[in-house]
Parts: structure tokens; sequence; C-alpha cells
């Protein structure tokens, strides 16, 4: 049994990887399901070795039934030679038919959307910041925000 068990797990850690991400992180420091209009989200990472094209792509988590169609978002990407690019972005939620877009489970929506397609994720250390333009005090219903790059298959 306790091979049986053991194999179970490693075939589950195995399969369960994505052997084409570069990087993933996701902030769930959202208090009350509020996200501030001044508060930025800023995720770091070192890419080890050069890669060839890979997406960054905006995961947005927020409550099931969310009120607006779309969350306007800016999002400033810092490469290792310091270069500096602002991308207005608008994180699309909700279809034309008023259904939810994201993969949706209980009253909890992810919505993956990709934003930037690098040709050449160059060697060095990147910082993405996130900041919500959503015309109010906080954004209500997000549950978090992250960001994931991978390899373009």
């Amino acid at each position: 049994m306790k091979v049986k068990l053991i194999l179970f797990a490693l075939v589950f850690v195995l399969t369960s990887c994505n052997k084409n991400e570069v990087y993933d992180e996701f902030n769930r420091d959202f208090t009350d399901n509020r996200w501030e209009s001044k508060d930025v989200k800023s995720f770091e990472f070192e890419n080890k070795q050069s890669e060839g094209v890979c997406e960054l792509k905006l995961h947005f988590g927020h409550i099931s039934g969310f009120q607006f169609k779309e969350v306007p978002l800016e999002v400033e990407i810092t490469s290792p030679d310091g270069k500096v690019e602002t991308l207005p972005v608008v994180m699309k939620l909700i279809d034309e038919s008023g259904n939810d877009i994201g993969d949706c489970s209980g009253d909890i929506c992810d919505v993956f959307q990709t934003i930037k397609t690098f040709d050449t994720l160059e060697k060095g250390k990147y910082k993405i910041s996130i900041k919500s333009k959503f015309d109010g005090p906080y954004l209500p219903n997000a549950l978090g925000v992250g960001i994931l790059v991978e390899r373009k298959k």
C-alpha cells in the first residue's frame, strides 16, 4: 500500500509541473477583497538563462459574478538592462453574454490574459509592477493578482 501511495504522489508531482513555466507568482494580499487604488503589487524574478519566445500573462482572481466587465490596469516592466516599459492593460472579465471569462470554481474565478510576448526573454533580473487604474478608492471583490511567464509552445 505504501508503494502505491508513493508512486501516486510521484506521478502527481511530475504531471503537475509545467515545464514551460519560467515564473509564476500570485499575490493574495487584499484586505476585505479590496484592491486599494494606491496599492501597487510588485513581482521580481531572475531569468537564469536566455529563453526563446515567452509570454507574460496577467493573472487576476475575483469573486464570481464580478460587477464590471473589465478592469483597467497599468503594468510596468523593468528589464535586466534597466529599460522600463509601461503598458496600459484592460483585463477582460465578463464576455458579451454576461458570463465569467475565467476558470471559475465555486465563487472564485481566475482569469489569465497575455499582455506581452517577448521574442527573447533575456537572462537577468526583471521587475513587474501592477497598479489598478480603477476609478475609485478601491476595486471591490478582488481576490489577488499575479504574473505568469511561460515559454511559448
